[in-house]
């Protein structure tokens, strides 16, 4: 979607959904002569896709641009914030300090919303058009907007539990803040990507959702849901379903070398299921590849260095792994030909995106321009959801699940699996994970799932002793946003512990 350009029209349309939950009703006159022709749908559905990478304001701490890139990384054992940074916001997420009026949990929920408004107004409006639109684009824009609520639903429930749950069918005189139940918010979810499926084609444009980026992201909810706090059996034999479904339709494949899946070049390849995109300009640039990088020559690096790698993933990757010195580094970059030398700090650095350290070359001058997009599913990640899914469906791990684990292993450089027991290879499958996906927003969720984030984060004494120290059982869940609740006039209630 770096072809998609996101006209100011779009921001004025949707102007009046920026702030607490985003009631559809409100723009309802703005609106009301707009969707008369496929081209206001397509701009009305650009607009749908933009919180998942917004970049102006506050939409940025809550997007993959600022705040997602800590929540989902930071406070594991694969990620910490560096307690140098200036800004208190993301330390805040890494130690476990954060509350109730904390910038970015808060900004998260609000942009969640916004992407929720946002997909209800041109579900509404596509449902009920008397247009003469062709029905092939009447049921794509059906089906990105549906996969987009589910998305943006499915951030929530992992983040914050059962949320308030809004539909087009929403009347603003109607609505009360009351928090749906996780198993509700979830229904909601999983029947907005079997919508989304119904109607999206097979290939789309480039960075929008198609009809395997839809099976793989309800595979993830599924698996998500078999596991940590629902603990639903049957959606595993849904998940270990939808993935294989990806993996046997045979359009994804995992690039030879694990380090070309991050190259520029590749950002569209086939690896890539769904990202958040950028492009290197000013207002659609991100800061992939920015908050981390490792110390240097700035000219050289455009890098913060705020997210650090944890000693314990170093230490943790196997002998052998190509991975390991590849995502983790104990070097700094020196000039623009990449020349690297030892910090000798003590200190370990994420490097999965790597700016050119060429500033003559690069293409783009100054750290929030960045063109890296961020990952949020990729094919090595949906044949882990199946190993994972399959094993728990069944208690043991099958032929196909053992294929699928192995294929991320050999090119890792490991040797292949086999004769594990059910709890064993479980285990394995979250080693993997750890390992494969580090630093691409999956590890704090897969944590939750499995019941040991607080257990985990505990025993890293070493990599992050403030996070040991601070986490508690509430954790597993972020804080609903006081104000949220403050505006309900108490119809919200807060998650327990905060």
């Amino acid at each position: 979607m770096k072809k998609i350009v996101y006209i100011m029209v779009a921001v004025i349309l949707f102007s009046a959904c920026e702030k607490q939950l985003d009631i559809p009703p409100k723009s309802n006159l703005v609106l009301g002569n707009f969707f008369e022709t496929a081209e206001d749908f397509e701009l009305a559905v650009n607009g749908a896709y933009d919180p998942i990478a917004g970049h102006q304001g506050n939409k940025a701490f809550g997007s993959y641009f600022k705040g997602l890139l800590m929540m989902g990384r930071a406070g594991t054992d694969e990620m910490l914030v560096n307690q140098g940074f200036w800004d208190a916001t993301g330390k805040e997420i890494g130690n476990y300090t954060f509350t109730a009026f904390s910038r970015i949990p808060s900004s998260v929920w609000e942009v969640q919303y916004m992407g929720i408004s946002r997909c209800n107004v041109v579900i509404g409006k596509i449902k009920s058009t008397k247009s003469a639109i062709p029905a092939d684009t009447k049921n794509r824009i059906l089906g990105e907007a549906s996969f987009l609520r589910a998305f943006y639903y499915f951030q929530l429930a992992r983040f914050y539990g059962g949320v308030p749950v809004i539909t087009d069918e929403t009347n603003l005189n109607e609505f009360k803040n009351n928090r749906s139940t996780l198993a509700e918010t979830y229904q909601r979810i999983t029947d907005d990507f079997k919508v989304a499926i119904e109607n999206l084609p097979a290939k789309n444009e480039v960075g929008r959702a198609n009809l395997y980026s839809a099976k793989s992201l309800l595979a993830k909810v599924y698996l998500q849901m078999a596991g940590e706090p629902l603990k639903d059996a049957a959606a595993a034999t849904q998940s270990a379903k939808y993935a294989k479904e990806v993996i046997d339709a045979g359009v994804y494949k995992l690039e030879p070398v694990y380090q070309d899946v991050f190259s520029l070049k590749n950002e569209h390849g086939s690896e890539y299921v769904f990202d958040a995109e950028y492009i290197a300009t000013d207002n659609e640039g991100g800061e992939v590849a920015t908050w981390d990088g490792p110390p240097g020559n700035y000219t050289n690096t455009i890098a913060y260095s705020i997210c650090q790698a944890m000693p314990e993933l170093f230490n943790s990757y196997p002998t052998g792994d190509k991975r390991r010195d590849y995502n983790v580094v104990s070097y700094l970059v020196t000039d623009a030909k990449g020349t690297t030398k030892p910090t000798n700090d003590g200190l370990f650095y994420a490097y999965k995106w790597r700016h050119d350290p060429n500033p003559a070359t690069r293409g783009y001058a100054t750290e929030w321009q960045s063109p890296f997009n961020f990952p949020i599913t990729r094919y090595a990640d949906v044949l882990l959801i199946y190993a994972e899914a399959q094993c728990r469906a069944e208690n043991n791990p099958n032929a196909d699940a053992y294929k699928a684990i192995n294929q991320v292993r050999t090119r890792a450089g490991l040797s292949n699996l086999s004769g594990l027991s059910g709890p064993d290879f479980l285990k394995a499958v979250l080693n993997e994970r750890k390992w494969e996906l580090c630093f691409e927003g999956h590890r704090w969720f897969d944590l939750v799932r499995y019941g040991i984030l607080v257990s985990t984060v505990k025993s890293c004494t070493a990599g992050n002793p403030i996070a040991a120290a601070n986490i508690k059982d509430h954790h597993v869940l972020f804080p609903i946003p006081d104000r949220e609740i403050q505006i309900s006039n108490g119809d919200l209630k807060q998650n327990p512990g905060y």
